[in-house]
């Protein structure tokens, strides 16, 4: 089973910066009582009476998820006992219940298009007679969760499964796609792998590019051996996104400004008249 890893450094580097925020209002606080003359015992007391009314109402608050998680698991276990979901590399604890509750029948699919259609990831197309774009951003039919679920599979997935690393690396390096644009393509096939699974109700099996099983251990290491895209590539996406979207708000104002223009010559002009003898 494959167990859905957290982004712990992420996790960390935010709550660092929630402690530094907080002590930076508590500094703030503490100046406006000096300047008021009002810093004395009583204000300690209050301060830490504040505090410890606000970890009581946390501690609460993690209680009521811990038993809300356990609920959830139950239901789960429930409604998928073979648990074959949690097979597929990336899903995990959170995101295999959203599966087994967003999908409900799977049969109510006929086909894994009509799946695929459901979730909205789908590259949407804009096509007229002289030209056709593809890979544009996703429709946006299907639950919001179900996306996310699927963007957390494909995040994890495409480091331990070798076809979904191919995809990312072919999407980013050969197809000048930005991380987000590759990850749609990688959500697409990580929602094949769910609906097969949760259709057949059969254990996922890990394959190579060339439909070869492979090992868990043996899948990692083929994908950093062959399928990490290089840092200078990643750099110049990030670079051509913020390029592509200076020029959006650059039309978008320019679109604007030619608008107002319109508006004002369209508008009602004064009428000049000769004044009256004796006026």
């Amino acid at each position: 089973m494959f167990v859905q890893a957290k982004p712990r450094d992420k996790e960390a580097k935010a709550e660092g910066r929630l402690v530094y925020r907080a002590c930076q209002n508590a500094l703030a606080v503490v100046a406006l009582c000096q300047a008021a003359r009002s810093l004395d015992e009583e204000f300690y007391d209050d301060l830490q009476d504040e505090i410890d009314r606000k970890l009581r109402l946390m501690e609460a608050e993690e209680a009521e998820i811990e038993v809300l998680d356990r609920r959830i698991e139950e239901l789960y276990q429930r409604l998928h006992p073979s648990d074959n979901l949690r097979t597929i590399p990336g899903v995990g604890e959170h995101t295999a219940p959203v599966f087994v509750a967003c999908i409900g029948d799977p049969t109510r699919f006929p086909s894994q298009s009509a799946f695929a259609n459901w979730t909205g990831v789908v590259p949407g197309a804009k096509q007229s007679s002289e030209t056709e774009s593809k890979g544009l951003r996703m429709t946006k039919a299907g639950p919001a969760i179900m996306k996310w679920a699927l963007y957390q599979v494909g995040q994890i997935g495409r480091q331990w499964d070798p076809q979904l690393a191919a995809v990312y690396y072919h999407q980013m390096v050969h197809h000048g796609k930005t991380h987000k644009q590759a990850m749609g393509a990688v959500m697409s096939h990580a929602g094949a792998r769910v609906f097969t699974v949760i259709s057949e109700d059969r254990p996922y099996e890990l394959r190579d590019t060339e439909g070869k099983p492979i090992s868990k251990m043996a899948a990692r290491a083929l994908i950093l051996a062959k399928y990490q895209v290089p840092e200078d590539i990643r750099k110049e996406r990030r670079r051509s996104k913020s390029r592509k979207a200076s020029t959006i708000a650059a039309r978008k104002n320019e679109g604007a400004l030619v608008g107002s223009l319109h508006e004002a010559a369209r508008a009602p002009q004064a009428v000049m008249t000769k004044s009256s003898p004796g006026t």
